[in-house]
């Protein structure tokens, strides 16, 4: 009985991780469409290599800085891929708190409608000890950085 037990829960897994491995994109990026989500934060070694710039830039070298006002999506969850949601801006909003970020880098570990964030973009919406915070968000225009912290797109590198 328990190996019977131990083959259904088996197959239930690799029915799951597949059902992950194969899922299809199914986020757009929408100017003023609002999402329902959740905000996380990252900081060290998580902010070396960002992925917009090394992916489609083919800067690797740039590390983004933990004051940056910045964030990161999962990518593949994303028609079009990366190209879609790089260097766009979202708006975050948490309770009665906003913030705007730039999308430079990418999230392997989030789920849709996440947006994981740097310590000081964070700390804007909650406490970083809150560790995740509910959150809605939309995709505006970016501003002119004026006060933003976030590095000018990079000319790609020429070999």
């Amino acid at each position: 009985m328990k190996s019977a037990q131990l083959a259904i829960l088996l197959v239930a897994i690799v029915a799951t991780l597949l059902s992950i491995v194969e899922a299809k994109p199914t986020q757009t990026v929408h100017f003023g469409k609002k999402h329902h989500g959740k905000s996380t934060w990252f900081n060290g070694h998580d902010l070396k290599a960002v992925a917009c710039y090394g992916d489609l830039m083919g800067n690797s070298h740039v590390n983004a800085g933990d004051s940056w006002m910045i964030g990161a999506v999962h990518m593949a969850h994303y028609k079009g891929g990366e190209r879609t949601a790089c260097f766009e801006c979202a708006k975050i909003t948490a309770g009665k708190r906003s913030i705007v970020v730039r999308i430079i880098d990418d999230c392997a570990g989030c789920a849709p409608n996440q947006i994981d964030l740097t310590a000081a973009a964070f700390k804007k919406l909650a406490p970083l000890s809150q560790g995740v915070v509910k959150t809605t968000y939309e995709f505006v225009r970016c501003p002119s950085r004026g006060h933003m912290k976030w590095p000018k797109s990079p000319k790609p590198r020429t070999h």
